[in-house]
């Protein structure tokens, strides 16, 4: 029997906060530090509104490119060097951004960002889950996801900090924590890939991995109206003033800092199956919530209920691929989900920008995520056939 003694936490814990510095790097910092830098950026002149954007569907590309890439690289030269590489290439993305902020030279430094974070997105928690008791997976793969929340918590308070200094000086500071997460985790990915050989299966995803599919891919378009449109809503939507959007970002981090610990915990106790419907089903209550209730309580609850839900269905979605198909071939079935996940979420999101152009109509926007989780949560609950876990 696996629990939390010394000598077990000696054995997983160190490489599981290595899978949460690839998340802090890869996606909390990686991705979402932009959030924070690009009213920054158009300030100081560093370019316009039109290129800030340009410059978000960058990462974006380079996030659909890395999840893509990922399984097929980790196979060709190891997921210990792959690991490492997009660790090693998200701090001097930003400090090459730090650097020269001349605009291509910018574009290219987030399109490498984003291949590197959907790499580790991929390569990484597989990594961690096939080196830890299937007893203590739920646990592992809560740590490792929780790295996202830190680095959104931490962009969120130090981009502003640092910008107000220079704006080259956040991008320092960014690649600096990048530096940091590398130092720690570079020694703990190391050693031979396992399971390797045993990755092969059918291209496209069967039976309850069809389910998991399906459920995952509508989660991305679920979440989109608070990760895209929520401080528009709030500021502009009902007329709450900025300190209260700052403040709601915030505690949307703390969410995400706190959820993939919770759904870890619940999927150990209740298994990824239920713990995955039951975040389904809250996460869809949750971003109803505006509907019902506009005071700032209300609020400030939906968005630390999708905050935690956002990393944290990842987590039970990454864990409940193993009770399904097994740990080894978690890592091609994890990179051909976040795959589809990618691919729905720039689609639902051009998606959504065309329609709330069209109508203005934040409510519409929200009746169709919760729609689109509530839809997932039914798919998810109808999926029972499981492997044993290995």
């Amino acid at each position: 029997m696996h629990d939390a003694t010394p000598r077990a936490l000696r054995a997983w814990l160190p490489l599981a906060l290595a899978g949460w510095c690839a998340t802090l790097a890869g996606i909390g910092i990686g991705r979402f530090s932009y959030v924070p830098l690009l009213p920054l950026m158009i300030d100081a002149g560093w370019t316009s509104p039109a290129g800030a954007a340009g410059l978000a569907a960058a990462n974006l590309l380079g996030y659909l490119a890395g999840a893509l890439a990922a399984h097929p690289l980790a196979l060709r030269i190891g997921a210990t060097r792959a690991i490492r590489f997009s660790l090693l290439v998200l701090p001097l993305s930003f400090l090459a951004c730090a650097l020269q902020p001349a605009f291509a030279w910018m574009w290219f430094s987030r399109l490498a960002a984003g291949v590197a974070g959907g790499m580790l997105m991929i390569i990484a928690a597989p990594y961690v889950l096939t080196r830890v008791p299937a007893a203590l997976r739920g646990k592992a793969v809560g740590i490792v996801f929780a790295g996202i929340g830190v680095g959104i918590i931490a962009a969120g308070l130090g981009v502003p900090a640092a910008g107000a200094v220079h704006l080259r000086a956040a991008w320092l500071a960014l690649a600096a924590c990048g530096f940091l997460a590398l130092a720690y985790a570079w020694p703990k990915f190391a050693g031979d890939d396992i399971h390797v050989a045993a990755e092969a299966g059918p291209l496209l995803p069967r039976g309850p991995m069809l389910a998991l599919a399906c459920a995952y891919a509508l989660d991305a378009i679920g979440y989109l109206p608070h990760a895209v449109f929520w401080v528009e809503y709030l500021v502009h939507g009902i007329g709450l003033p900025m300190s209260i959007g700052g403040v709601s970002w915030a505690v949307f981090g703390v969410g995400a800092t706190l959820g993939p610990l919770i759904a870890g915990y619940a999927a150990d106790r209740f298994g990824f199956r239920l713990a995955l419907v039951g975040s389904l089903a809250v996460k869809a209550a949750a971003v109803a919530l505006p509907l019902a209730s506009s005071s700032v309580p209300a609020l400030l609850l939906s968005a630390f209920l999708v905050g935690a839900l956002t990393p944290g269905l990842v987590a039970v979605t990454s864990g409940r691929v193993v009770e399904i198909a097994g740990a080894a071939a978690h890592r091609r079935n994890w990179a051909m989900l976040t795959f589809l996940w990618a691919l729905l979420q720039a689609a639902g999101g051009y998606a959504m920008t065309a329609l709330y152009a069209a109508l203005h109509s934040f409510s519409l926007l929200f009746v169709i995520g919760a729609a689109a989780l509530s839809l997932a949560a039914v798919i998810a609950a109808g999926a029972t056939n499981a492997k044993p876990l290995r």
